[in-house]
């Protein structure tokens, strides 16, 4: 494949991106951020809503969704 590049060192373990929580990321042209805080299971439809957008919400911060 022409221009990729890959993010590996080959070995069968599989790579790390971002060894400690503070490490910032980013894909598709975003700012890297720090690993966003764990989200609560929601218990009733309110809360499973509100956590369902704190994923959402960081899907975003990471540029993995629009």
């Amino acid at each position: 494949m022409a221009g990729e590049h890959y993010v590996t060192d080959g070995r069968p373990d599989g790579a790390i991106i971002g060894a400690a929580t503070t490490d910032k990321i980013g894909f598709f042209g975003t700012t890297p951020a720090v690993q966003g805080t764990a989200i609560s299971t929601g218990t009733d439809a309110a809360t499973t809503q509100a956590a369902v957008n704190s994923v959402i919400a960081q899907l975003q911060t990471f540029g993995l969704l629009a």
